[in-house]
């Protein structure tokens, strides 16, 4: 894939994620003032001139899976742009996270992408990808959270909730200082995040 082919699917994605956040501000009236923010940060975002060096995390064996999951539901488009990229993009793992406080089952099961995308500073785009049977366990962040789930049907929890299941094509946002977990069942999960890190006003 050259660097124009890049650019056109990378902006492809970005129209397509737009879109499906603009129809859940329109369907989610209580959830609209957080997904109108991030659609605000959505719009900056562009090719990172720092772009790095594609790189596969052991949990990659499962994105076919979740992009074909993804590819039959309501995130068809995100889902469709992410393969075509796929190729170019560089998966990691949060530096905090180790076989000894996570499991080497998680840590094989695991990873997370920005997607060769930059914008915000206020603002950490990206996709992560759980593999079947894992636990993703209920964590707090100083930041506000907006989700899509592009493929699987995983469990969620928020906060003192209880477990429930989503599906591809729904929307999911955490307030400020929130937590969730997540468990992506017998199948892998593909999931979009967008986090804020600057507290709304007031």
């Amino acid at each position: 894939m050259n660097g124009e082919q890049i650019r056109e699917q990378s902006a492809e994605l970005v129209n397509a994620v737009h879109d499906v956040l603009i129809e859940e501000a329109a369907r989610n009236k209580k959830a609209a003032p957080q997904i109108k923010r991030v659609l605000d940060y959505v719009d900056e975002l562009r090719l990172d001139p720092e772009r790095p060096e594609p790189v596969e995390m052991p949990g990659c064996r499962h994105l076919s899976r979740a992009l074909e999951l993804g590819e039959a539901g309501p995130a068809a488009r995100v889902a469709a742009a992410l393969r075509e990229l796929r190729p170019t993009l560089a998966w990691a793992q949060n530096p905090r996270y180790n076989a000894d406080n996570m499991g080497a089952d998680f840590m094989d099961n695991y990873g997370w992408s920005a997607l060769g995308l930059t914008g915000n500073s206020n603002m950490a785009f990206g996709v992560m990808l759980l593999g079947p049977g894992v636990t993703y366990p209920l964590t707090s962040y100083e930041s506000e959270g907006v989700f899509l789930v592009i493929g699987g049907s995983p469990e969620w929890i928020s906060d003192d909730g209880d477990w429930r299941r989503v599906a591809a094509g729904d929307v999911i946002c955490r307030p400020w200082g929130g937590s969730e977990g997540k468990r992506p069942g017998d199948e892998p999960m593909l999931a979009l995040y967008a986090w804020m890190y600057t507290p709304t006003p007031g």
